[in-house]
């Protein structure tokens, strides 16, 4: 067997070293957005935003998809802080990649940090800003907050980039219902 040779190194070593991640280098997200915003119904703009989700999902490095994979394991399994100590490893090892602080909010929220939630969300969305789950996640955080207002513009705007965010829509319906009645 032939010793590797130095253009090899040199490869692998641009290759773990690479700071741009496929998710927000994409030239598929853009069409992809624009038919999420023309889909006249759940059933059309649910594999749109699935397809979204996977291309955010994937970086270019496999350690850190391989880290997003137990991570994600290990907050289905109910192990939220050991979830969440891998999150804070990709968005360390990648703070380029929006996905990893996307997950990392909303571990921090299921763990009732709702300002370091915040601070998450604001990090995705400086490197996503059409990130709807973020978007989301942060009209899920002022409501924890009572801040009606701020919850009600946060829906508003992830229904505006996804029309039929189901849970979003739940939200916002809720929460205008509320607010009318003056239940909160």
């Amino acid at each position: 067997m032939n010793a590797p040779s130095a253009s090899f190194f040199f490869l692998l070593a641009l290759i773990a070293t690479h700071s741009v991640f496929a998710e927000q280098t994409n030239t598929e997200l853009d069409n992809l957005f624009n038919e999420l915003k023309a889909a006249q119904n759940f059933e059309v703009a649910q594999p749109i935003a699935q397809k979204i989700w996977s291309i955010w999902s994937k970086s270019e490095d496999p350690i850190i998809d391989k880290l997003m994979a137990e991570g994600m394991n290990e907050v289905r399994n109910g192990n939220l802080s050991h979830g969440r100590d891998i999150f804070e490893e990709i968005t360390e090892r990648a703070p380029k990649f929006a996905e990893g602080w996307n997950k990392l909010a909303t571990v921090n929220y299921m763990m009732g940090d709702i300002e370091t939630s915040l601070k998450n969300i604001g990090e995705t969305l400086k490197l996503e800003p059409r990130h709807f789950g973020s978007i989301s996640g942060r009209g899920l955080c002022y409501l924890k907050q009572r801040r009606w207002q701020s919850a009600l513009i946060e829906f508003k705007f992830a229904l505006d980039v996804h029309p039929w965010m189901s849970d979003a829509r739940r939200n916002l319906k809720l929460l205008e219902e509320n607010l009318k009645n003056q239940v909160i």
